[in-house]
C-alpha cells in the first residue's frame, strides 16, 4: 500500500501539469522558439504557413478560434503581419490583445534596420517602424526568446523557474551554433551575448590572446561557416535578408524587387541581371515564396547559384527548428560561394 502511494506521488511531482498553457504565434519561427521555452507545459500553434509570405495571410475563422483560446500571442509587434489587428478584433481575447500580459511583441529590445526617414506609397511596401525581419540574425532570435519568456512568466507564474531554465538553455545552444562551443565556454554565455549584441565581438576575439593565440583560432559554428562569404555580395529577391547580412556580413548589392512588395518589371530584372554579370556575383538569395522559375532564369543568365531557401521553420521538409533554419541559409550560401570561388 506504501509502495502504491509513494509511486502515485512520484508519477505526480515529474508529471506536466493537466492545465496547459496554449500559444499561439503568427509565425512559425516564433513557434518553433516559442517551443524551445514552453517545453512540456503547453502547446504551441502558428497561424501563418512557413513557406507563406508573412505580408500576405488571408484571415480564416480558424484563426480567429486560435485566437479565442490563446493563453499567450506572439507576433513582431511592427507592420509584418497586418494582418493580426483584424484577428485580434474578431477574437476578441482580452487577455492577448496589444498591451496586455499575454501580448508579446518580439521585436522588444531589437534594434531596427532601414527605418525610413520618410514615407511614400511610391517607394513600394515600406515598413513604417524599420524591417521587420528580426529573426534572421541569430542574436535577435535569443531577444525573440526572452521576450517570450517574459510572456509566459505573466500569464504562467507557477512555471516561470521551468521556463526560465529551458530559455537559458535556448540561448546557450544558439550561442554555440554561431560562435561555437569553444567559444562560448572560454567567455561565457553572458559575455558572447554581449560582445555580439553591441558589435565588439569581431575586434575582441581578434585582439584578445590565449595561450599564444588569438581566441578569433577558437571561432566555430555559423560564423565560422560564413568566412566562405563574409566580406562579398550577393543579390537578394526581397528585402528580408538586412539583419542576416549585418551579422554575417555579406551585402545585398541588387535586389530583384526595385520597390518592396511591387513585382520587378522586365526593365528592372535585366538591369539586376547586367550589375550581377558585371560584378561577377556568385550567388541570388532568395525565400522560396517567391517565383522560383524566374530566379532560376536570372541564375541561369547570371551564371549565379540560386540559394532558395524557407524564410520561416517549415516552409521546407527537414527545417523544424530555428537551428536547422539558419543552417539552410547559412549552408545553403556558403556552397554557392564555395563553387564559384
Amino acid at each position: 500500500m506504501l509502495a502504491s502511494i509513494v509511486l502515485a506521488l512520484a508519477a505526480f511531482l515529474v508529471a506536466p501539469p493537466t492545465t496547459q498553457i496554449k500559444v499561439v504565434t503568427s509565425l512559425t519561427t516564433y513557434g518553433s522558439i516559442a517551443r524551445e521555452v514552453v517545453g512540456d507545459r503547453g502547446t504551441v500553434t502558428s497561424i501563418a504557413q512557413g513557406d507563406e509570405d508573412p505580408h500576405f495571410v488571408q484571415p480564416k475563422p480558424s484563426f480567429v478560434a486560435l485566437l479565442r483560446d490563446a493563453d499567450l500571442f506572439v507576433t513582431t509587434g511592427l507592420d509584418l503581419e497586418l494582418w493580426v489587428p483584424t484577428l485580434l478584433d474578431r477574437a476578441g481575447n482580452r487577455k492577448i490583445m496589444a498591451g496586455a500580459p499575454g501580448y508579446v511583441a518580439v521585436y522588444t529590445g531589437i534594434t531596427l534596420l532601414e527605418v525610413p526617414a520618410s514615407l511614400s506609397r511610391a517607394g513600394g511596401d515600406i515598413h513604417a517602424t524599420g524591417n521587420p525581419h528580426i529573426h534572421t540574425d541569430p542574436i535577435n532570435g535569443i531577444i525573440i526568446g526572452r521576450n517570450i519568456l517574459t510572456g509566459l512568466t505573466k500569464v504562467d507564474p507557477a512555471n516561470s523557474d521551468y521556463y526560465r531554465a529551458r530559455e537559458l538553455e535556448f540561448e546557450k545552444k544558439v550561442l554555440e551554433a554561431t560562435i561555437g562551443k569553444n567559444l562560448v565556454d572560454i567567455l561565457t554565455p553572458a559575455t558572447a551575448f554581449n560582445l555580439l549584441k553591441t558589435g565588439q565581438f569581431d575586434g575582441f576575439i581578434a585582439k584578445t590572446v590565449l595561450h599564444g593565440k588569438p581566441l578569433a583560432d577558437q571561432l566555430g559554428g555559423w560564423l565560422k561557416a560564413g568566412s566562405d562569404f563574409r566580406g562579398k555580395e550577393m543579390a537578394c529577391y526581397h528585402k528580408e535578408w538586412a539583419y542576416f547580412s549585418v551579422r554575417f556580413q555579406v551585402t545585398c548589392a541588387a535586389y530583384v524587387e526595385a520597390k518592396p512588395g511591387i513585382p520587378p518589371t522586365p526593365r528592372h530584372v535585366e538591369s539586376v541581371i547586367a550589375l550581377m554579370k558585371e560584378r561577377q556575383i556568385p550567388a541570388l538569395f532568395a525565400s522560396n515564396y517567391f517565383p522560383k522559375s524566374q530566379i532560376d532564369q536570372m541564375a541561369a543568365k547570371t551564371g549565379a547559384t540560386a540559394v532558395v531557401v524557407p524564410e520561416n521553420t517549415f516552409g521546407a521538409p527537414g527545417v523544424a527548428t530555428y537551428f536547422e533554419l539558419v543552417d539552410t541559409w547559412v549552408n545553403g550560401l556558403a556552397v554557392a560561394f564555395r563553387e564559384k570561388s
